[in-house]
């Protein structure tokens, strides 16, 4: 009896140790006195903070509510049974926000506060943070959605791996706004740390943040400041940032991917540092950045699309996108070893209103010191007129002991100059080879760097294209089969953990052709075989349009000389009969003569409306303006669609296809029933759509993409296993298509969600 008794306090015991509990909250319906359940939520933040949570906990709070007041998290998960953070219900996300607002109540200095604790996993939430009332022992001048940190010291050694570090943090669908400090203008830019995301002596392993937006914050959206390892930070977008979208530093092996950055330094709101690549990199190791999105990176330090910072060693940077920085292109400061630039494209970076340095290596450190093995090849370089419609005049500078400057195009336009403004090269063993430099007026010193070099028109596919896409090259291009072979430098942890995607040789370029850089190969970040076709563009002008509630304008320099007027909310321009051939995603470039930043409303077919903030142009109408344009990737039918413009002063828009919208390879080949399947294709809401793989693949990598039949994306999410499954309670009730990119396989299906 003694021993079945013993038997049963056991089982008990290890039931109880393993139990989860999933707690749910609403600040418009719950009471603190209820059960926490979902039919009796508990109600406030203090609740919370009272809780004696286990692992494999949920906390639930309801969208649509507003929660006020500092999470601070106390218990850790475990192995397999993460707490999680999440929302419950329909609508908007639930709003989570430390600060109360301008009351004389304390403002505390983060939301979410993690302490030494791990196996957390933060799902769906808004977070804010704007400050007002000081924190007793917590700065004025700084302000966080979730700060984590920790208790340890770095270890003698100075390396933070030597502690025993936490583990497991997820951070996913998550919005952070409104983040800023009670007030920064007394404190030096470099001392201003407020973020959306903040690791601080984090001492912190295993780190996923992704599908996350951020906007409106202070400074920056996320930043590993120090000591993290194994970070993946993927498909996150950084929107109008005081600062930079992404800040990496000692921190070791991070995969930075995908990420759209645009506004970064911004100065919209007076408290913004107005300062800020959209990504840089400081005192790290092994960091891989690829199929990222940089555009109008502001501010007159840094601000480059992205850059390398001091003190790194074996940086990649491949297959990224930047465009109109302030800064420029390939910056990377001192005391760097084994920086690799490789297969990227640059459009129009580097302006006077910042560092304005299109070619930019420097020895700049703590202890100025010169760079060894910095690579930069294959990537094409655009200069021609930018959003102010200034034509570029950028320096080239130039200082590292050595540097490798092979197979890259340097396009410019007629009257655009590089390397007169500014030149300085000093650089101990340079290795110039089969460059094209074409056009406008390059410094005669940098031309002859290169003996090899070519000073021919590339035959770009459409240069002057505010998209990666008009880079291609076109057929009888000279730099098609004439690129240099050589041995590529190597990053050493290619194809490991976090890296298992990326190979220390090039495979592929940016468009997804297949590269080997050991035989003939084109010079430039294409490595096709050549566009036969000049792009169709069909025009259609604004007066023409239908207008509701703006007026039309007479703008001298517009096209035909006019424009419509529809700044404020309300005023529509809609263009009906803007006919396509075939259906499929297409750059709608919109012309306009704004005088400020401003957000444009964009509804296509009836369906969701998107907004876009535009820079400003060089001025109003009135103003004699010029109009400019800016690019937005869109979905049309084939036959006639209709777009609508809400807020801005229109001069025309332009439409025209793009073959390869997005980052990634265009030779899928189609799975078919017998190679994959859904387990389910009619679910409910609170079931979880998985995908069957039954053909074995050479599985690295796959993207799972949910669309509305209307073609309006729902969710995308990627997967580096074989567990391919999504919950189906954020998709909403229809038909739904999903499509599944598995390394080169396409899958696609639909769905009934009940």
């Amino acid at each position: 009896m003694i021993k079945k008794i013993t038997c049963m306090l056991f089982v008990f015991c290890l039931v109880h140790a393993y139990a989860q509990n999933t707690y749910y909250f609403s600040s418009s319906s719950g009471n603190d006195s209820n059960a926490g359940s979902q039919a009796s939520p508990f109600q406030t933040i203090s609740k919370l903070n009272s809780l004696v949570l286990s692992a494999g906990d949920k906390i639930l709070f309801k969208r649509g509510d507003t929660f006020t007041g500092q999470i601070v998290v106390s218990y850790s998960g475990s192995n397999g049974s993460p707490i999680i953070y999440d929302s419950y219900g329909t609508g908007n996300l639930p709003i989570l926000t430390a600060s109360d607002g301008n009351n004389g109540l304390t403002d505390p200095l983060s939301t979410i506060k993690i302490t030494g604790k791990e196996y957390l996993e933060f799902h769906n939430l808004q977070i804010e943070n704007e400050r007002f009332d000081s924190e007793a022992g917590s700065p004025d001048d700084q302000a966080y959605g979730i700060f984590i940190q920790s208790f340890k010291s770095l270890p003698g050694s100075g390396n933070f791996e030597d502690a025993v570090l936490f583990n497991h943090f997820r951070f996913s669908n998550l919005v952070f706004q409104n983040i800023y400090s009670l007030d920064s203008s007394g404190t030096a830019f470099n001392n201003i740390y407020s973020s959306g995301i903040y690791f601080f002596n984090a001492f912190v392993n295993d780190v996923i943040i992704e599908d996350c937006y951020f906007t409106n914050i202070e400074r920056c959206g996320v930043w590993l400041r120090k000591y993290v390892s194994d970070a993946i930070i993927r498909n996150n977008t950084f929107i109008d940032l005081g600062g930079s979208g992404t800040i990496i530093s000692n921190s070791k092996r991070v995969l930075y991917e995908k990420n759209l950055m645009r506004f970064t330094g911004s100065s919209s709101d007076p408290r913004m540092t107005a300062r800020g690549s959209g990504m840089w990199v400081f005192g790290s190791d092994d960091v891989v950045a690829q199929y990222n999105t940089s555009q109008h990176a502001r501010g007159g330090g840094d601000s480059s699309g992205m850059h390398v910072d001091y003190g790194n060693s074996n940086i990649l940077y491949q297959y990224n996108y930047s465009e109109d920085s302030a800064g420029g292109f390939c910056e990377t400061l001192g005391a760097n070893d084994n920086i690799i630039w490789r297969y990227n494209i640059s459009v129009n970076d580097g302006n006077p209103a910042g560092q304005n340095k299109l070619l930019w290596v420097s020895d700049y450190a703590y202890n100025p010191q010169k760079s060894t093995n910095v690579y930069i090849y294959n990537n094409s370089i655009y200069q021609g007129t930018d959003y102010k419609n200034v034509i570029g005049d950028s320096e080239i500078s130039l200082k590292a002991a050595s540097l490798n400057f092979i197979n890259n195009i340097i396009y410019l336009e007629p009257s655009a100059k590089l390397g007169q403004a500014g030149y300085l090269f000093d650089v101990d063993t340079p290795n110039f080879a089969k460059n094209v430099m074409y056009g406008g007026t390059i410094n005669t010193n940098f031309l002859n760097k290169d003996a090899t070099r070519k000073e021919l028109d590339p035959r770009l596919f459409d240069p002057g294209r505010r998209h990666f896409s008009g880079y291609k090259l076109k057929t009888f291009s000279p730099a098609l089969g004439t690129a240099l072979s050589f041995t590529e430098p190597n990053f050493p942890l290619a194809g490991v953990g976090i890296f298992q995607g990326v190979t220390s040789k090039v495979t592929q370029d940016i468009f997804g052709n297949p590269v080997d850089l050991s035989t003939a190969t084109n010079i430039g970040a294409d490595n096709g075989t050549g566009e036969p076709n000049v792009p169709t563009v069909n025009s259609y002008e604004a007066e023409s349009a239908t207008i509701v509630g703006g007026s039309e304008i007479t703008c001298v320099n517009a096209s035909g000389g006019k424009a419509v007027n529809i700044l404020g909310a309300g005023k529509t321009l809609t263009f009906n009969n803007v006919n396509v051939a075939t259906s499929g995603l297409y750059l709608l470039n919109v012309f306009y003569a704004n005088p400020t930043l401003s957000s444009l409303q964009i509804t296509v077919n009836g369906g969701a409306t998107e907004s876009v903030l535009l820079p400003f142009s060089d001025g109003y109408c009135y103003q004699s303006g010029n109009p400019t344009f800016f690019p937005v990737i869109i979905s049309l039918n084939a036959g006639s669609n209709s777009i609508m413009l809400e807020n801005g002063a229109i001069d025309k828009i332009e439409v025209e296809s793009v073959n390869d919208a997005a980052l990634s390879t265009n030779s899928e080949v189609f799975l078919n029933s017998s190679d994959a399947h859904l387990e389910k294709t009619i679910l409910y809401s609170d079931e979880t759509l998985k995908l069957i793989m039954n053909k074995e693949t050479q599985f690295k990598t796959a993207q799972v993409s949910i669309y509305e039949i209307t073609g309006a994306l729902i969710v995308r999410k990627d997967f580096n296993d074989r567990n391919i499954n999504l919950p189906v309670y954020d998709f909403g009730s229809g038909i739904k298509i999903v499509v599944a990119k598995i390394d080169n396989h396409l899958f696609v299906d639909k769905i009934i969600v009940r």
